[in-house]
């Protein structure tokens, strides 16, 4: 498909044409988003704690009543991070690290095992999971949403498999985007920094007194990030853009939901990616208080240029998905939910050589069931028992029960605790791709660099997860709240990259000379990570929010009797020990905001990577109820620093992240 953006040569001037547009109609009156805002920015602590989330079990629920470790990003929340990307903003939620690889790249992962392809880390859209099939893990700079059409974002750290299936074995993520009807009015909204630039043009619309719907079309770029090895080259530009829609009809206790998008990003010589999706949703209540919902998706996802590491591949991947769940009338102390899916993977991939995939073509299907019942045990104390059962073309049935406890307290503290199983299935590349690397000299190796080959194994068995948790939050004064929780996860059956027989020695026509060694996927690491999360909302009056987190982690990690892996427990030294994060937010008068986020990140000692402290700072101006003014720096302390390090098979290089300034701007009518 075409490009859905201007030439480079078009896009500054178009961001300062819609920039000037903006100040110049400052007066233009209000539209029901920044009501929505304006209601939310009010909200007290009491009122937060009711925002009611689904993502921890198939039913809503109240934040403060969910037995799990679960964080809510409200759509003012989103305003105020001033972020143009969702892993920008995952910065704030405890728990989750969060770490820039280049432009493009980023790692994000919760509770341990941080990866530019993070694979126990389920992220959904609207429900719709955008967690790729190929590599495992999410592309991030596929996920480049309207930030002005997020309602919030719901995370779950911990396990989620009972609930969301294979994958949501560390955590999850769902992403909401907002109801047509309170997106009303023309958006346009813009982004001019010294690293990136963006134009956004948003109009929705009334069909009548129940559906409402809107368009939408989003452009960006950002420059490259530079290198300070001589030896190695700069980063490349990325740009790119998207288009969709999204329709809302209620009906006689129907609701009816249809969006789409389709998208297009480019990193000119390295990746280019291309899709679309179409999703469809449909709920309708019964007088009895049963509910039933069902969700549909088709998504097209085309890789159509990959190049890293001295590794290049196409794909085309198509995945239509189907959900039916059912919610029973409550009988007694029991409240049921069960339902039932089925998703269809198509894959076509081919591999350059020297690099290769044994099965180029496939279609991998998904069956699954699911049930989860909550019983209350006594007046404030409730059990809640889930299993999903999926049967797979990787590794055929896997069950996925979990138990979580809940009791409430009359001043409205909540204690849980819960014992999960998930599991992770293997991704398309390690089942059956063969892809290169390269592994520095040591003396082991005579001092001479080792190619290496890594095979896929067909006969992969998932990865296995057993989650103890423990929480407790509370809202300890009418100003203060406090929400911790802790975790032993134990492992079993960790992908490896297992090295076969001894290296040998490639002697080419001229030097220099290297070793070359095969490995192939396997099944042979196993290990435990304990840590904790706490964090405190205060409220020192009703114009100042202080949020402060801070996150331990403990990996241990071993290999089996007889293995030999190539990154012998990498993993224990690629997720941060410690991180704290201070948040400020403050209105300095109606109409001015400043906001200000310190976050301190411990080392990364199987990468080389330093510690780092940083801040980032916004201070906005809402002109009138229709138009707003941004400016927004990043990582203002200390010198560009270094977040991630390189990868072995798949990654290109890391990069210093730079300091950066931008201005957003955003004018409604």
């Amino acid at each position: 498909m075409p490009p859905l953006r201007p030439p480079h040569h078009l896009m500054a001037p178009l961001a300062r044409t819609a920039l000037a547009l903006g100040i110049a109609l400052l007066g233009t009156s209000a539209q029901a988003d920044t009501d929505a805002l304006s209601s939310l920015k009010q909200m007290s602590l009491d009122e937060l704690a009711d925002i009611r989330v689904s993502i921890a079990s198939q039913r809503s629920e109240r934040v403060e009543d969910t037995a799990a470790a679960v964080t809510v990003l409200t759509a003012e929340d989103i305003r105020r991070s001033g972020a143009t990307t969702i892993p920008e903003l995952l910065r704030t939620v405890p728990g989750l690290n969060v770490a820039r690889i280049s432009a493009t790249e980023w790692a994000v992962s919760a509770r341990g095992f941080n990866n530019q392809f993070a694979n126990k880390l389920l992220v959904m859209v609207d429900g719709r999971s955008v967690y790729t099939p190929f590599f495992s893990g999410v592309l991030w700079d596929e996920l480049n949403l309207v930030m002005q059409d997020i309602d919030r974002i719901e995370v779950v750290r911990g396990p989620g498999g009972s609930t969301w299936g294979a994958n949501a074995v560390n955590g999850v993520i769902n992403v909401i985007t907002r109801h047509s009807e309170d997106t009303q009015g023309t958006l346009v909204g813009t982004v001019v920094g010294n690293h990136q630039s963006e134009v956004v043009a948003r109009h929705g619309y009334r069909l009548n007194d129940h559906s409402f719907g809107r368009v939408y079309a989003k452009v960006h770029q950002a420059d490259r990030f530079a290198n300070p090895d001589p030896s190695t080259q700069d980063d490349m530009r990325w740009s790119g853009g998207r288009a969709g829609f999204r329709n809302d009809w209620e009906s006689a206790g129907h609701m009816v939901t249809v969006q789409g998008e389709a998208f297009r990003e480019m990193k000119p010589d390295e990746r280019q990616y291309s899709g679309a999706h179409l999703l469809g949703r449909w709920e309708h209540g019964h007088g009895d208080g049963s509910r039933d919902e069902l969700r549909a998706y088709y998504n097209q996802f085309s890789l159509d240029h990959w190049r890293a590491a001295g590794n290049a591949a196409t794909a085309q991947i198509n995945t239509a998905d189907v959900n039916f769940r059912h919610h029973f009338a409550d009988a007694g102390p029991h409240s049921l939910i069960a339902g039932f899916g089925y998703r269809a993977v198509q894959a076509d991939a081919n591999l350059t050589l020297p690099t290769s995939v044994t099965r180029p073509q496939r279609t991998d299907q998904l069956f699954s069931i699911f049930a989860e019942d909550t019983v209350s045990l006594a007046e404030r104390l409730r059990l809640t028992l889930g299993v999903k059962g999926e049967h797979n073309d990787f590794t055929g049935l896997e069950w996925q029960p979990s138990a979580r406890l809940r009791w409430t307290s009359g001043s409205g503290s909540t204690a849980w605790m819960a014992v999960s199983r998930a599991v992770r299935t293997p991704s398309i590349i390690e089942d059956s791709a063969t892809l290169n690397s390269s592994l520095a000299p040591t003396p082991q190796t005579f001092g001479l660099p080792v190619a290496v080959s890594a095979v896929g194994n067909p006969n992969l068995a998932s990865e296995r997860l057993i989650a103890y948790e423990i929480g407790y939050r509370a809202q300890l004064s009418p100003r203060l709240s406090l929400d911790t929780a802790a975790f032993i996860n134990d492992y079993d059956r960790l992908l490896s990259v297992d090295m076969i027989g001894t290296p040998s020695l490639v002697i080419p026509p001229f030097p220099p000379r290297a070793m070359s060694w095969i490995a192939r996927a396997g099944n042979n690491l196993e290990g435990r990570a304990t840590g904790f999360e706490i964090s405190l909302d205060y409220r020192p009056s009703t114009t100042w929010r202080l949020l402060t987190a801070y996150s331990y982690l403990d990996l241990n990690l071993h290999t089996k009797p007889g293995n030999t892996e190539l990154l012998p427990l990498r993993a224990e030294g690629e997720s941060p020990r410690h991180q704290i994060s201070i948040i400020s937010r403050s209105d300095l008068r109606h109409d001015l905001e400043l906001d200000v986020q310190a976050r301190y990140v411990s080392a990364l000692p199987a990468q080389a990577v330093a510690d780092y402290l940083t801040a980032d700072m916004r201070l906005a101006w809402r002109a009138s109820k229709s138009a707003d003014l941004a400016l927004v720096g990043r990582n203002l302390m200390g010198p560009a620093h270094t977040e991630f390090g390189g990868l072995a098979l798949i990654s290109s290089s890391a990069y210093p992240v730079p300091r950066e300034y931008y201005l957003t701007a955003n004018l409604r009518f």
